[in-house]
């Protein structure tokens, strides 16, 4: 008995409850198998969730997605294989069954429950055990139900929602059965054996208070003293790392080790780094790359487009960085052994220092930042950390807005100050098609100055079109004034229906500095330069209530939520 599922219909809070219960365990002696492509990693529960949303990037149950988590799961050496997976009952479900050993049943329906101990017991291995039967509630007390004669766990769970800590008696029932599996498989396994450095060791020479998680303890922090501990053993021809389980930890290694770094997979075994050289806009048949030349570093994100296997590793070739330009690697998703690839190969380029996105950090009290939550401080910014530079600089974390780890960042042009601008995901700009051929031209004629936040108006010296922001009399007096609400905004725009559009020379555009020295294009429309609505709490000035009660937009040429009209006045 080593492998076991949890399964269970949809939205009964699997992939919370395994993250509860992986804290029940001993860090060192279980593996958790993503064997549902829905982009939910280690970190998803109780990491940033606006961060989740932006960097999510789900897939879909492949004939190779399937038998190469089948492989995972059975080449698996750990005491304790755990396996997440999906929740209908289809055949990638009947295949991941036909490899474990057992399962845990949680269900929102208790009807269900049935159906996946029949489902378990038609696919699952000769032997196929359920350890457990739990009913999952959002509201509501935690139960451990009386004990039965066939030895399987039933209870009731509540609150399994994103983010939640939970604590109750059927949850650390399960826990206690999946610590005698454990002691029952625990043996030196040969990946251990065979290794130079050996990751559950090191976690207790770095004094980590706290291990209990998927990642060991380790945190960015313990960067610089773990590359300190291994000084004497970098020096040898080849180092086997094993049982590392936070990637910005393998990355750091193989970024400073000058010799060979052979990393253990625990379904493949040791796999070697190999030595890269990024080249032109980067190739490889597994995988798609997506750059930002920003001015404070070169941003590299990719995505796999099928499941990667180690041979993967021969084809890569990584993106070339501007000379002499920090490079921060970006992907949410594992294996470990590809982002030290890419790390290593970046830094034997040269590359001054290397960072790695670290989503991990993103929901933890962070000392720096005065014990705050990394998500309080950066709202809209997901942590990286050095993990390849001088000492002094490993180790270091920095943001990166959400705008530039989504997937097709659009870069609209470069402003005459040189720095690139990207568009906002819930895009202004999209909804003013009549300024979109003037945007390149409006930006080459605009320089920051360094400014955190800026907002101008450039004057072409000639009509370039029509404003559709007209002067009105500020009781509207004469003037048919109605409010209605437009997509992507807040409150409601006050709108002009007896009026028409006015030539105009003007472009105005209004930008915000975001992480890596780029700006964020906040909005740009044709026409004179006019404050914030007055519902915009945040970027609304003391002109901006007079402003709008003496202008307002013309009427039928800006898109507007339908139902949302009206002629009361809402400021």
């Amino acid at each position: 008995m080593r492998r076991i599922i949890v399964c269970g219909p949809p939205h009964s809070g699997k992939s919370v409850f395994l993250a509860n219960l992986m804290r029940l365990l001993p860090p060192d002696s279980f593996y958790l198998a993503f064997a549902a492509p829905d982009g939910e990693w280690h970190w998803s529960n109780f990491g940033d969730q606006d961060l989740v949303a932006a960097v999510r990037q789900k897939g879909s149950f492949t004939e190779d997605f399937v038998s190469s988590m089948m492989g995972c799961i059975t080449n698996n050496e750990q005491p304790l294989v755990l396996v997440d997976t999906g929740g209908k009952r289809l055949p990638p479900n009947e295949a991941i069954f036909s490899v474990c050993d057992g399962c845990i049943i949680l269900s929102s329906k208790s009807d269900e429950i049935a159906e996946w101990r029949q489902f378990a017991a038609t696919f699952g291995k000769p032997g196929f055990q359920v350890l457990a039967e739990l009913d999952s509630v959002l509201i509501g007390t935690c139960e451990l139900y009386p004990a039965a004669d066939d030895g399987v766990i039933r209870g009731r769970i509540s609150g399994l929602e994103r983010g939640h800590t939970i604590v109750s008696p059927t949850l650390e029932a399960v826990a206690e059965r999946l610590r005698e599996i454990i002691r029952n498989n625990a043996e030196i396994s040969e990946g251990e054996a065979m290794c130079q450095v050996n990751g559950a060791t090191l976690v207790s020479r770095l004094g980590v208070v706290d291990a209990h998680d998927p990642f060991l303890g380790v945190r960015p922090e313990h960067l610089r003293p773990a590359l300190a501990l291994t000084r004497a053993v970098a020096k040898l021809e080849t180092v086997r790392i094993w049982n590392v389980r936070a990637a910005i930890l393998a990355s750091a290694y193989c970024a400073r080790i000058p010799g060979s770094v052979e990393l253990f997979d625990v379904s493949k075994g040791y796999i070697r780094v190999p030595e890269l050289t990024p080249e032109g806009e980067g190739s490889g048949l597994a995988i798609e790359w997506e750059t930002l030349d920003l001015p404070e570093y070169f941003l590299v994100k990719w995505r796999t487009m099928r499941f990667i296997h180690e041979d993967d590793l021969a084809d890569l070739v990584p993106p070339a960085a501007p000379s002499g330009k920090p490079v921060v690697v970006a992907n949410e998703a594992p294996p470990m052994w590809l982002h030290a690839t890419l790390v290593r190969a970046y830094a034997q380029a040269g590359a001054p220092w290397v960072g790695q996105f670290w989503p991990v950090e993103s929901g933890r009290v962070q000392a720096h930042l005065d014990n705050q939550r990394w998500d309080e401080v950066h709202p809209f910014a997901g942590p990286a950390v050095v993990v390849a530079g001088p000492d002094e600089k490993v180790g270091e974390m920095f943001p990166i807005s959400f705008d530039l780890l989504r997937w097709g960042t659009p870069i609209l042009g470069t402003l005459a100050s040189g720095e690139p601008v990207i568009d906002r995901k819930d895009s202004h700009v999209a909804s003013h098609e009549a300024v979109q051929p003037l945007l390149a031209a409006t930006l080459s004629r605009i320089n920051t100055r360094g400014r955190a936040e800026l907002c101008e108006e450039v004057d072409f010296g000639r009509e370039i079109g029509n404003t559709i922001c007209v002067t009105t009399t500020s009781d509207g007096e004469g003037d048919e004034i109605v409010y209605a609400k437009r997509p992507g905004r807040f409150g409601l725009t006050r709108f002009v229906k007896n009026r028409q559009p006015e030539p105009t020379g003007s472009v105005t555009a209004c930008f915000k500095r975001t992480t890596g020295g780029a700006y964020l294009l906040m909005t740009a429309f044709i026409g004179s330069r006019a404050p914030a609505e007055p519902w915009d709490r945040k970027w609304a000035t003391a002109e901006s209530l007079t402003f709008w009660s003496s202008h307002a937009l013309v009427w039928g040429k800006e898109e507007m939520i339908p139902g949302t009209e009206t002629t009361i006045c809402p400021y």
